[in-house]
């Protein structure tokens, strides 16, 4: 038993490593050409206007928010936020992912230096390049910027909220425990006889304190309401 599960362990291992050579020689091959990848360095260096915290921002926010489309090549309709989720279902996030997260690899560049970077990070450059991701946030940088922004500095004005007071729960009322009848000798209170409670906090102890913050949606999705757009249908005949 313990042999068979050796072998499916490396078998999984195996095919991990596999997929990660072939989406790597697919990555090389992208970035020796057309300065890709002096392109991406520019932004992951901070010698590019455009911040990888902006990217990130468009990709999983702004896109989503204003359902962001726009034309590729011509002729092909680029929905960011839907392609963005797609890629993001088939890589996993170790694959697809703006910043040098997970596993660093150390890949040659020009005169015997070297880029230490992920295969998530060039992956995600690759599809915002080849999409003209890039070139759209550089185009309207400061409405995402702007909206960026605001929705922080709207959530840091959220006050956090605390645990709700109930009147009838476990802890009592008026400083007693559960237990606050009379059949402990003690006048409804606790073992202490001080009408304190067992943590010494004086019965005050309401469930008071606060909660962690819910996780919300940062930015509403656009396509969970009706998104009106006109679109130039050309119709040849031969």
């Amino acid at each position: 038993m313990m042999q068979m599960i050796f072998i499916a362990v490396c078998v999984m291992s195996s095919n991990y490593t596999t997929q990660n050579d072939l989406l790597m020689n697919n990555l090389m091959k992208f970035y020796s050409e057309d300065n890709n990848m002096e392109k991406m360095l520019r932004i992951i260096n901070g010698e590019s206007p455009i911040s990888l915290r902006i990217i990130d921002w468009f990709a999983t926010n702004y896109a989503k928010k204003f359902f962001t489309v726009y034309e590729v090549g011509g002729n092909r309709r680029f929905k960011v936020y839907v392609d963005y989720k797609l890629k993001l279902k088939a890589y996993s996030k170790r694959r697809f992912d703006p910043f040098c997260r997970w596993d660093r690899i150390t890949i040659p560049y020009v005169n015997g230096t070297f880029i230490q970077t992920t295969i998530g990070q060039l992956n995600f450059f690759k599809w915002a390049l080849e999409n003209g991701v890039v070139a759209y946030i550089e185009k309207h940088y400061a409405d995402i910027e702007d909206d960026m922004n605001a929705r922080n500095s709207t959530s840091r004005r959220k006050p956090v909220t605390s645990c709700e007071e109930n009147g009838d729960n476990d802890a009592g009322d008026d400083g007693n425990n559960s237990n606050g009848n009379n059949g402990n000798g003690n006048n409804g209170n606790n073992s202490n006889g001080n009408g304190n409670n067992s943590n010494g906090n004086n019965g005050n102890n309401h469930n008071k304190n606060k909660t962690r913050k819910k996780r919300e949606e940062l930015s509403i999705s656009a396509t969970k309401s009706i998104k009106k757009e006109t679109v130039e249908i050309v119709v040849s005949f031969n």
